[in-house]
């Protein structure tokens, strides 16, 4: 087999909207917090490279603050990256020496990493693809009142 060139950003794009595909379509939420954890961690190491903040840049900034604000107490930077990341890393990873049982809400968790990668592929372009702002809209509309 030939090897061929690969744009990092090109891939991230690919998970991203394949994990848009699994969200929409199959509900599958394991395979939408993997791949959507991907494309994030892409588009923010891309991010990064141009000196801009990535969403979970901007996360550990603002959990960090409003928990120094409520408790008077420095919460670690890698406290937040760890909590945000727990599902996808779990889904990741595992060793006998953790518990075979996993506890998170898949669905919620879904949407908390396609969010992060969609802002960061925001930050990069400027612009969401069709299946984005399906995602955005479905995500953020405001609830009908009676």
């Amino acid at each position: 087999m030939a090897m061929q060139s690969h744009d990092s950003r090109d891939m991230a794009l690919a998970q991203l909207e394949t994990a848009l595909r699994l969200y929409f379509e199959q509900h599958d939420y394991y395979s939408v917090i993997t791949l959507a954890g991907a494309a994030d961690e892409i588009f923010g190491k891309l991010l990064i490279a141009k000196e801009l903040d990535s969403s979970i840049e901007s996360l550990k900034r603002s959990v960090a603050t409003i928990h120094k604000v409520l408790t008077g107490q420095e919460l670690a930077p890698s406290a937040v990256v760890e909590r945000a990341n727990r599902a996808r890393n779990a889904l990741k990873h595992w060793s006998p020496a953790q518990p075979p049982i996993v506890l998170f809400d898949s669905l919620e968790e879904s949407k908390d990493m396609l969010n992060r990668a969609i802002d960061n592929y925001w930050a990069l372009e400027a612009r969401l693809s069709p299946a984005m702002e399906q995602f955005q809209r479905e995500c953020f509309a405001a609830p009908q009142l009676p």
